[in-house]
């Protein structure tokens, strides 16, 4: 069965297709001190979330539609009752981006939870700035400078349209046709870039 990741939810269906087809990584520098950010803001978190409240961390899933012949792996930042999905960003978005939902959406078709939370927290070098002024009395609706919480029901339809599209770049896969990209501002962020813009444009 294929394979394919949560984090690719309702993405560049060519960026999955390149992954899908082996094709190494090429992160830009700038992304690549925001990866480390991000990896040291979702430790602070999950350690928080997980000695408080008694959340487990890095949830593994698996999603099988054999009908399909593919499968969607998975990793919940937080997990207990509901999923948490947390996102570092270099700044907070006023509303939740749709391939998060569409990730989060995943997490909770698995755990068969009505709900979860996507927590968006400004990247910094020194994330305690950040983390140690967020207000955690309303939990699990945190908020805080820099930080913001959305609640966001199972959405059933997403779920088929996410299905939808993961079952599209299989077909491109085992045809060997290279699917459409997004072609728009967020290729600068992809570790395909070169393979889109082999001229550097």
């Amino acid at each position: 069965m294929l394979e394919f990741y949560a984090s690719e939810a309702m993405s560049c269906p060519r960026r999955i297709y390149f992954r899908l087809k082996g094709y190494p990584e090429r992160w830009p520098e700038f992304i690549k001190v925001r990866l480390e950010q991000g990896v040291n803001t979702h430790e602070i978190l999950q350690e928080i979330l997980e000695k408080r409240y008694g959340f487990k961390r890095e949830r593994h899933l698996v999603l099988r539609s054999r009908r399909l012949g593919l499968e969607i792996h998975g990793r919940i930042d937080a997990f207990r009752e509901f999923p948490i999905e947390i996102k570092g960003k270099a700044s907070v978005p006023k509303f939740p981006l749709e391939n998060h939902i569409a990730q989060l959406n995943i997490y909770l078709r698995w755990s068969e939870a009505e709900y979860g939370y996507l927590y968006y927290v400004k990247l910094h070098e020194e994330p305690m700035r950040i983390i140690s002024r967020i207000d955690f009395s309303d939990f699990p609706v945190l908020r805080g400078p820099n930080f913001r919480t959305f609640e966001v029901p199972y959405d059933p339809y997403l779920f088929k349209e996410t299905l939808r599209q993961f079952y599209s770049v299989k077909k491109a896969y085992e045809s060997e046709k290279l699917p459409s990209g997004w072609n728009d501002y967020r290729c600068k962020f992809c570790p395909y870039r070169y393979l889109c813009y082999p001229d550097g444009g």
